[in-house]
């Protein structure tokens, strides 16, 4: 694989390549799940850095569990998408301050490009070179007409087996030591939130943001909704068509002896949002409102006319008594 030399960062050029199939998984068959994993940047400017992983099923097409990230200060190492997806998927929200406007528009077009038909298409492909250069190929003219800048890309396809899944919490199994497992897990993992608990993404503020160890319940925190699919996609759509952020207040939090803190968020009722992260990041919050100050405010019209008035009737009271001095 050839590289880019910028900055004394290494960035990898565009290439498609294949990881290894999971024990289980034969060539040629349709794979049940699976994951695109995607960094893109500029090259020659140096404006863009992004990256996204993309899991879904291979047989349906229907998205599962995905990340989406684009900044223009790139605060972290660039991505190896060579790692696996639940390392990848903590690494690309730590690439720097989420860029929302372009993010939107490079998700919607990705949703395009990369659709029901090209995700089964990729399933029964196993990601072969061939398909994921063409793959490749499309997405990234799809981006440079939405950002209006050259990019270099790299795909990999990652396929799943559906212990890895069961693993990560992303599908749910009956198996009795699984069991064991979720009961271990905080209230917000286990499956009594199961198909009301959406994961977030935190968006990070370096300057004015609060540490996450400062953090308490209460505190409304900016995040970034994980879309595609069910309730979070609806929810998306409501901010969106409402033009506000997606801002909430913190439930709970928990932090592990691994340094990974688990944030729950209070959406509603009924839904409850993940934030998980693994360092001390500074993340955006909504500043509690100034408190209200007691002003009397004074209209200049009505104390010129309460004068004005005031000497009228003085003028009037020392008339009456010179005209009537014996009154």
């Amino acid at each position: 694989m050839s590289n880019n030399q910028m900055d004394g960062q290494s960035f990898p050029t565009y290439s498609g390549t294949q990881a290894a199939p999971p024990a289980g998984f034969s060539s040629g068959e349709p794979q049940q799940y699976g994951v695109l994993k995607c960094f893109f940047f500029t090259p020659k400017r140096g404006d863009i850095w992004g990256a996204f992983s993309f899991l879904f099923n291979g047989t349906s097409g229907v998205p599962m569990e995905n990340v989406f990230w684009v900044t223009r200060s790139l605060t972290s190492s660039p991505l190896d998408i060579n790692l696996g997806w639940r390392e990848l998927n903590k690494l690309i929200p730590q690439m720097g301050i989420y860029e929302k406007a372009m993010g939107d528009k490079l998700v919607s077009s990705l949703l395009e490009v990369f659709s029901f038909a090209e995700r089964m298409e990729l399933s029964r492909d196993g990601g072969s070179p061939e398909f994921l250069d063409d793959l490749g190929r499309k997405i990234r003219d799809t981006f440079e007409r939405t950002t209006h800048y050259f990019l270099d890309l790299t795909l990999v396809f990652e396929p799943l087996a559906q212990n890895s899944l069961v693993e990560a919490g992303v599908l749910t199994d009956e198996i009795t030591g699984v069991r064991a497992a979720e009961a271990a897990k905080p209230v917000w993992e286990q499956k009594s939130f199961a198909g009301t608990l959406i994961t977030c993404l935190p968006v990070i503020d370096p300057v004015h943001g609060k540490p996450i160890s400062e953090l308490e319940p209460g505190d409304k925190v900016e995040v970034k909704l994980q879309g595609g699919i069910g309730a979070g996609e609806l929810i998306n759509q409501f901010l969106a068509s409402a033009q506000q952020d997606a801002i909430f207040p913190i439930f709970a939090i928990e932090k592990k002896e691994d340094d990974r803190t688990y944030i729950l968020l209070d959406i509603n009722d009924e839904l409850k949002g993940l934030v998980t992260v693994s360092k001390d990041l500074r993340l955006r919050v909504l500043a509690p409102p100034a408190p209200k100050r007691s002003t009397i405010s004074i209209n200049m019209d009505n104390v010129i006319l309460l004068g004005t008035f005031s000497v009228a009737i003085a003028i009037i009271v020392f008339l009456i008594r010179y005209i009537f001095p014996y009154l």
